[in-house]
């Protein structure tokens, strides 16, 4: 729908009428008449368009860039705060089951993470496969 107004150029056109009317222009107005009626030429004018009237094209691509990350934005609001409730269970939990206090008391056994050599291999004269393979006598 080439022919459709977007709601700017609606805006320009109503401004242009009010303007229109305020300076007494001819309703059949052009571009060549407006530009004799201030002073300057139509390459003036034109220019003149360029330089203050704000690049609608631009300005779309803009405003479907900020479309774009409000979404992106929620989107990760959300994962954050799905994630962040799920960290407040871990701790919730953690404190339930005193995790930090078993932990602490794993730290201070003594020989705490050392095995003993002699649970993982065969005993002398054995072998592996006949000392279930080196788990003395959990077999």
């Amino acid at each position: 729908m080439a022919d459709s107004l977007t709601p700017e150029e609606v805006a320009i056109l109503i401004q242009a009428r009010q303007i229109q009317r305020e300076k007494n222009l001819n309703r059949d107005f052009d571009v060549t008449s407006v530009c004799q009626r201030a002073g300057v030429s139509r390459k003036t004018g034109y220019q003149w368009v360029k330089k203050h009237i704000p690049d609608t094209a631009g300005q779309k691509e803009l405003e479907q860039e900020l479309t774009k990350l409000r979404t992106e934005y929620e989107k990760l609001k959300k994962e954050y705060d799905r994630v962040d409730f799920e960290n407040e269970g871990r701790k919730l939990a953690w404190e339930i089951h005193h995790v930090d206090e078993w932990l602490a008391s794993k730290k201070t056994l003594p020989n705490a993470g050392q095995r003993k050599s002699s649970n993982f291999s065969a005993s002398p004269g054995k072998s592996a496969k006949s000392d279930c393979l080196g788990f003395g006598n959990l077999c």
